[in-house]
């Protein structure tokens, strides 16, 4: 089960298209998860319900986010192509890939109301579990330059999870989430126990992109 941060915990990064004005219109797309992610690097073992899937991705919840004939996705990533099929991936790095595609009227609004629902849900977990959320980066704003990122907004954050003493190792979880009119996506990686191994919220970003544009397709109405 993966705890989210509440809000204000953890450390927080904006990227915006510096081409694009808040929340305007692109070329519309849908999106495929494919079996391998991030310059093959990571391969797809399975349908994802761990990243506050539920809380996201039914129809009520899709509703609220402002997103029209929204349709979910989502899959588990992990390092070694041999669990892809079974083996154990709980010491290894993971990423997890959920998402709604539809038409997003206000996607900055969007990405709030996912972060909110995500820190809501997270929050209530960890004080039933008795897990501590500890920040890790530092809040920083920083944009895009050029054309290597032609969505609205993404937004990253990073945060350890400490339980109880004496129980499970503690984990560790970078995650951003982009926003578009065609599309919310999150990519979170996340490591148990070894905090150095974690990418920072900057090369994350960038792994993000490559996860948009792996799984990106032409939008059938434009084919």
């Amino acid at each position: 089960m993966v705890l989210v941060l509440a809000l204000g915990v953890g450390g927080v990064v904006w990227y915006q298209s510096q081409n694009k004005s808040r929340d305007s219109v692109m070329v519309p797309y849908t999106m495929l998860l494919p079996q391998k992610i991030i310059d093959g690097t990571y391969y797809k073992k399975g349908d994802d319900n761990t990243v506050c899937s539920d809380c996201l991705t039914s129809t009520e919840e899709i509703k609220k986010l402002g997103i029209k004939s929204g349709f979910p996705w989502a899959a588990h990533y992990v390092q070694n192509p041999a669990e892809s099929a079974a083996g154990d991936s709980k010491h290894g790095p993971t990423v997890s890939v959920i998402g709604i595609q539809g038409q997003v009227a206000q996607p900055v609004a969007a990405v709030d109301g996912v972060l909110a629902r995500m820190h809501e849900d997270e929050t209530k977990k960890a004080k039933a579990l008795g897990v501590t959320i500890q920040g890790i980066e530092p809040v920083k704003v920083a944009e895009y330059k050029g054309d290597t990122f032609d969505g609205t907004v993404m937004k990253c954050e990073s945060l350890m999870l400490k339980p109880k003493a004496g129980l499970d190792n503690d984990v560790v979880v970078a995650r951003c989430v982009w926003g578009d009119t065609s599309a919310v996506g999150i990519v979170q990686q996340q490591v148990v126990g070894v905090e150095s191994s974690l990418p920072n919220t900057n090369d994350l970003a960038h792994a993000t992109l490559k996860v948009r544009n792996e799984a990106r397709q032409p939008h059938p109405r434009n084919t």
